[in-house]
């Protein structure tokens, strides 16, 4: 937002905190001037006057319901102010209240002349909270807001801010119909129920369906003037909705769901599911990788601790599994430590991913962390030493006292630091006091003092933003992956069809696991950069540019990891070895080590490699020494 936008918005609030002590302050003032005035013009103290105090009193109430004497010539000045004043207040205030009344329907009204100009959120909560008051604080959308619970004072907070508040049920197609939903640009449905959330899209897209050609046409001509392209495609025209999710089970019943695949021009639907997108958040700014590069078998294996075994714990692990990919060609080794409660959970997260320890080494170790003991911390690490460790538990209080614990025990035994990312939830207050043993994070890793490496990551306010939610730059550098995959396919294989390659459509059109896989794919690049002291710069950026890869013998290294993350990738998705590719029977003859693969396949990872600074240029960026 501009310079001029925020100083409105802040001189806005001002008012409205003060409003009322204003309005006060000028009756109080028209009052005593009254008063003052015809005490002078009555003179109620002088001998024989036919005027009382109580008539000064009262003439000056008068004022302000316009009944002040009309001929007023000789008067003092202080009556002449208080006659002016004093209707002004009475008048202010009773318009306040009329619009106080109103202001709802009103602001409601006007959003008819801002189509695709505004968002709608259903749900405050902490995901709903957040997002609303990013689009308040750093968009020039306005922000509508449906609320359940008349008495929730984060709604209150967002009214002060400046959003139009709603109480109703986000299901029911009146509510909705009255917070003017098909004429958003984008709406959040964050509610604490799930099927409230599923029922609410359901009713959207049906709301949207009733819009006419011509009303479709306008919201396009405002959409193109105000939305930029995206990976070269124009912006979409239609509503977009996002689903919030966080239980991992609930979020594969719905990304293959025929109704999260549904999407016309006029409403489309994506699935967000929190903690995924907290992990891949964690990992582009505290990536195993970023602590320690194993790049030779002399070194020991990248190992990574994860603390606890909430679901986020889970979508870390996960991309490690992704992305631990590294050109001493080993598998990363994970340990994860939790108490024994969480024994089912990770039972159930193991055979939903029955191939994981295919791809990684994977401990578990079912003890307290809490109470862990010196003995214990030293057996965790008998193969190996740990590189980095992730703490991520249910209740920030016990995610602290266990990076302490551990860090304590590291110091105890004389140990080699250990970098450790502390996971907040921000339930609480407890990311706004804890001590100087933890530190914000810190892009530059090599700046992390050697006595007390650990950081904390807030993970809803890192993560909870326009940018991550919304305007997902990893997704922008998907799409345009797999725009440059269909020209090569154009230009190698111009005869094959969509029947033989379900990728051979447009990203939009592309199954939900294709994306992730597109996704996926983007977002190792920065591993690969890091593993050869590469990153991706903005082109204005004053380092020169450099060649990527740097020579032959790079590029085949880098080849190799690209397969072993594309067969990694394949794995976790469920697919197996088969003779022939098929979809429905998710097997794939590629699925063989790099010593195995023909050499057209090996030729097709290369290009892979290739592509990496041309993807990175149509994204404004160029490929920079780290040093």
């Amino acid at each position: 937002m501009s310079d001029t936008g925020n100083a409105r918005r802040r001189s806005t609030s001002l008012w409205a905190q003060h409003e009322w002590s204003i309005v006060a302050l000028a009756a109080a003032m028209a009052f005593l001037l009254g008063c003052w005035g015809y005490a002078l013009a009555m003179s109620p103290s002088a001998a024989g006057s036919e005027h009382t105090w109580w008539d000064v009193v009262y003439a000056s109430f008068q004022l302000f319901i316009f009944e002040g004497p009309d001929a007023t010539a000789g008067w003092p000045l202080q009556l002449q102010i208080a006659r002016a004043l004093a209707p002004v207040v009475l008048l202010y205030t009773a318009a306040a209240a009329i619009l106080k009344r109103t202001e709802t329907q009103i602001a409601l009204y006007k959003l008819l002349f801002r189509k695709r100009r505004f968002v709608v959120v259903c749900g405050i909560g902490e995901t709903g909270f957040r997002i609303a008051k990013q689009y308040l604080r750093h968009s020039d959308k306005q922000v509508v807001v449906i609320e359940k619970d008349p008495m929730n004072p984060m709604a209150a907070e967002l009214a002060k801010w400046g959003a139009i508040v709603i109480f109703g049920n986000a299901m029911d197609p009146v509510t909705l119909d009255r917070a003017r939903v098909v004429y958003a640009k984008e709406v959040f449905l964050c509610t604490h129920d799930d099927q409230a959330n599923i029922a609410a899209a359901k009713a959207i897209d049906r709301l949207t369906r009733v819009l006419s050609d011509s009303d479709m046409a306008a919201m396009a001509k405002t959409v193109q003037r105000h939305e930029p392209h995206l990976a070269g495609e124009p912006p979409y025209v239609g509503l977009r909705a996002f689903l919030c999710v966080d239980e991992p089970h609930l979020y594969d019943v719905f990304a293959n769901h025929p109704f999260f695949a549904h999407a016309t021009d006029r409403f489309a639907i994506r699935i967000f599911n929190r903690k995924q997108t907290i992990a891949r958040n964690v990992f582009s700014r505290c990536a195993p990788d970023m602590y320690y590069m194993p790049r030779e078998e002399s070194q020991p294996p990248m190992h990574v601790l994860f603390v606890g075994f909430d679901n986020l714990v889970g979508e870390l692990i996960l991309q490690t599994a992704l992305t631990a990919h590294y050109p001493d060609r080993r598998r990363a080794q994970i340990t994860v430590l939790c108490g024994d409660v969480n024994r089912e959970r990770v039972q159930r997260f193991l055979y939903r991913f029955p191939h994981l320890e295919s791809v990684v080494s994977l401990k578990t170790s079912f003890h307290d962390p809490l109470t862990l003991s010196q003995a214990q911390w030293v057996d965790l690490q008998r193969e190996a030493p740990f590189s980095v460790a992730y703490v991520a538990m249910r209740e920030d209080v016990d995610g602290i006292l266990a990076a302490r614990r551990l860090n304590r025990h590291r110091r105890q035994l004389g140990e080699a630091p250990v970098n450790m990312v502390v996971c907040l939830n921000q339930q609480t207050f407890l990311a706004e006091i804890i001590d100087d043993d933890f530190l914000p994070i810190i892009d530059d890793k090599s700046s992390l003092p050697a006595h007390e490496p650990i950081e904390y990551f807030e993970t809803l306010d890192e993560t909870i933003t326009i940018d991550v939610v919304v305007n997902d730059a990893l997704d922008t550098l998907a799409r345009t992956l797999h725009n440059a995959y269909l020209d090569t396919l154009a230009q190698t294989e111009p005869a094959q069809t969509a029947a033989e390659n379900a990728s051979i459509v447009p990203w939009s059109a592309l199954p939900a696991h294709k994306k992730q896989a597109n996704q996926h794919a983007a977002a190792h690049i920065a591993t690969k950069l890091r593993s050869h002291g590469c990153i991706a710069c903005d082109e204005s950026d004053e380092r020169p540019a450099i060649a990527f890869p740097p020579d032959e013998s790079a590029m085949e290294v880098l080849a190799q990891v690209e397969h072993r993350r594309w067969m990694a990738d394949k794995q976790l998705a469920g697919y197996d070895y088969g003779d022939t590719r098929d979809e429905d029977f998710m097997t794939h003859p590629d699925l063989v080590p790099w010593e195995k693969l023909g050499e057209s396949d090996k030729e097709k990872d290369r290009s892979n490699i290739r592509q990496i600074a041309g993807l990175l240029a149509m994204q404004g960026k160029k490929v920079c020494a780290s040093g």
